[in-house]
């Protein structure tokens, strides 16, 4: 693996860590802060739509940076928010750090994307960012649970003082190791609008949003879902099929990058929502039969499919604005990821948890319309610039 390109998914992985692993600490950290857990965990709900709104915002505010340089600096400031949220003394401070590390995270994530696209071989870019998410996947898997672990023998603080200086190393050698990137500046308003506008460019952004909303639908109550179908309670037991769902998706950022470079992004827009679609449906189709682990596995493997397979279709649909449609796409994941999670509440609210696999393929299967409308739109790609207005 290119090193450059490994160095990148270090830096999702930092940001993936930092945004997932409030997850598996929120009882101490209510403790020590005297809320509620419920509160506490409104943490992690503001960080999501925090990153939404500032990643487009950021990222045109700072598209004049030359993008080595922008990278390095938004890791650096991500490093001070983490050591604020490990020194803050309420709930008010650690919030105020957490909306700051989500403004760094949407920099690192697009940043990340943006230059492996740039430094991947032809016929590779598809590949390149699928590693970059595989950084973003693997810190569900390993950084989540060894933030646990930190957890528990210092304290919930010294994640965030470990992340802070697990960070600073890294930027050193982002900056040595990094091309200087002065191809191009991000686009500006104009850039943002014509996302906006073509018809193909934003049917894929609902792509995301739709296929992420009918994961998390379930994803976000799998483990109530298990009780209920498989009557599944043992810890253990849980826990070992929840650490195998996160190893079938280390894979799913790359495969689907490669995908999209195997057979074009427009046909893998297509191929992906529709093969999720039937790894979902087989899910409760198999509760009770010895496929159902291996069609979780399949399902969360192509979850993490999508983004690179997006992400590659509006870069080749449109260069002009690509970098834009990177942006908005990392927005809009996180929008998905909050659909999926209050669709998924109302489904057990009013019609129980064994219904929510199925609320979610409804989801999915708009995102599979949307990415076969996307796909046969027309390419809007044209050799002119849009100035960074």
């Amino acid at each position: 693996m290119d090193l450059r390109l490994l160095l990148l998914s270090l830096t999702t992985f930092a940001a993936g860590v930092a945004e997932s692993v409030l997850i598996g600490i929120l009882p101490p950290l209510a403790s020590d802060l005297g809320v509620s857990v419920s509160l506490a965990g409104q943490l992690t709900t503001l960080f999501s739509i925090a990153f939404a709104v500032a990643v487009p915002l950021v990222t045109w505010l700072t598209r004049r940076w030359e993008r080595r340089r922008l990278l390095v600096a938004a890791l650096l400031v991500f490093a001070l928010f983490n050591a604020f949220a490990a020194i803050s003394p309420n709930y008010l401070s650690l919030l105020l750090a957490r909306i700051g590390m989500a403004a760094c995270c949407g920099l690192l994530i697009v940043m990340s994307s943006l230059l492996a696209s740039e430094m991947a071989p032809p016929g590779q870019q598809g590949r390149a960012i699928g590693i970059i998410f595989m950084g973003i996947s693997a810190s569900l898997v390993f950084g989540v649970p060894l933030g646990v672990q930190i957890s528990s023998w210092f304290g919930w603080r010294w994640i965030f003082f470990a992340i802070a200086i697990y960070s600073l190393p890294l930027s050193l050698l982002l900056w040595r190791y990094l091309p200087d990137s002065r191809s191009s500046t991000l686009p500006g308003r104009a850039g943002y609008l014509r996302q906006l506008r073509h018809r193909p460019l934003w049917l894929a952004q609902a792509v995301s949003i739709l296929l992420l909303g009918g994961h998390f639908t379930f994803f976000t109550y799998f483990t109530p879902y298990l009780a209920a179908t498989r009557g599944m309670t043992d810890a253990a037991a849980v826990g070992g099929l929840l650490l195998l769902i996160g190893l079938a998706a280390l894979g799913g950022g790359y495969l689907g990058g490669w995908l999209a470079d195997r057979v074009g992004p427009r046909r893998a827009l297509v191929l992906i929502p529709a093969a999720f679609c039937l790894a979902l449906a087989a899910i409760p189709l198999s509760v009770h039969s010895v496929f159902f682990i291996p069609s979780v596995m399949l399902w969360s493997t192509i979850s993490w499919m999508i983004s690179p397979a997006v992400q590659s279709f509006l870069l080749h649909s449109d260069s002009v604005s690509g970098s834009a449609g990177v942006a908005l796409n990392t927005s809009a994941m996180h929008l998905g990821v909050g659909l999926g999670a209050a669709v998924g509440g109302l489904v057990i609210a009013f019609a129980g948890v064994s219904w929510a696999p199925w609320v979610g393929l409804g989801l999915t299967v708009l995102s599979l319309l949307c990415a076969m409308a996307a796909s046969a739109g027309t390419a809007v790609q044209t050799g002119s610039a849009i100035e960074s207005t």
